[in-house]
């Protein structure tokens, strides 16, 4: 304790008179560099009140313990980490919390632990720890696991194993669909097919395995077979709105993937507003016909949004859409919210 409070000058004896703590108990963390685990929560909270800077201290500290843990259950499963990949995250603003998840699902992965990767793969369901899960399936100097076929294999192996579970819940649903997903996206997987009367798992499965698809090929075909079975499925169409409400946190995950009538779209909107713009056509597609009509489905007024987004669209048609396909959807949905 003694190297935090010296940022600042303080004396122990400062310590003392300032936070009102017995002289004896800071006397004997002071010099302890295992302080943090002996101290009581209200001593803590008096030593925070006074020293600067030892709030955040703790914060990173506690991060830092959450991803030695996890960096643990990866060497015990076999897994091997990039260091330079690794360092690269730990560097980014608030990306430790989301190393610690990804990498504790993609030990509970090689256990072949269903139960303990899908919690961890659940957590990391989201646009924020999306990109550090990404580095588990990335390919080449950027990939975060150095045994990475290992890993591929085991992963492929898990989603194989659950092709025939009937597991509706909240973690066996959206583990599965993550897996099942990153694998489509780098063709470790065959896709997923929509069944004839799909369940809340296999529509949660089909609609994963159909973005990996999208994102990896392009394939306007892909985006023009799900939205014509969104239309006719009323599952389809809430889990549509499910999925893409929970990624980008405007809706909090629960048991029953419910969507209360009072939930705002405002991140979500931002999200689908940016990939306009960015993302292939074949992702574009899946936007103006399947995305962005749930979305109106269940706020008219697309936030507040409602004519950018005519303005985005047509944007994008005039830098230029080849498929004729997707410029004719482009134009519909323009002429449907104009």
């Amino acid at each position: 304790m003694a190297s935090i409070s010296g940022r600042t000058s303080l004396t122990m004896a400062d310590v003392v008179l300032l936070s009102g703590i017995s002289t004896s108990t800071v006397s004997r963390l002071w010099s302890d560099h295992l302080w943090l685990d002996k101290i009581a929560g209200s001593t803590l909270q008096s030593l925070v009140a006074v020293i600067p800077d030892l709030a955040g201290y703790v914060a990173r500290r506690s991060r830092t313990r959450v991803l030695e843990g996890a960096l643990r259950q990866c060497r015990e499963a076999g897994l091997e980490i990039s260091k330079p990949v690794l360092g690269k995250f730990a560097r980014q603003p608030n990306s430790g919390i989301h190393l610690a998840t990804v990498l504790s699902a993609a030990a509970g992965v090689m256990r072949q632990d269903q139960r303990s990767a899908h919690a961890w793969l659940t957590r990391s369901w989201g646009a924020a720890p999306d990109i550090a899960l990404d580095a588990l399936f990335t390919i080449g100097p950027d990939a975060l696991l150095i045994n990475q076929d290992q890993f591929l294999s085991q992963a492929t192996r898990m989603v194989e194993s659950e092709s025939c579970t009937s597991d509706n819940s909240l973690y066996g649903t959206v583990g599965s669909g993550m897996l099942v997903h990153k694998l489509t996206k780098i063709d470790r997987t065959s896709m997923v097919i929509a069944g004839d009367a799909p369940q809340r798992r296999s529509a949660f499965l089909y609609r994963s395995s159909i973005i990996g698809a999208i994102l990896a090929s392009g394939d306007v075909d892909v985006s023009s077979s799900y939205s014509a079975c969104v239309k006719v499925s009323p599952l389809l169409q809430r889990n549509e709105l499910w999925s893409i409400a929970s990624y980008s946190s405007d809706l909090a995950q629960s048991t029953d993937f419910s969507i209360p009538s009072t939930t705002t779209l405002s991140d979500t909107v931002s999200i689908i507003l940016h990939d306009l713009e960015d993302m292939n056509e074949a992702y574009v597609h899946y936007l103006v016909t399947s995305a962005i009509p749930a979305v109106l489905a269940h706020d008219n007024g697309f936030g507040t949004a409602k004519s950018r987004l005519a303005q985005t669209v047509k944007c994008r048609l005039d830098d230029g859409i080849e498929d004729r396909g997707v410029r004719a959807a482009c134009v519909a949905l323009i002429t449907a919210i104009s």
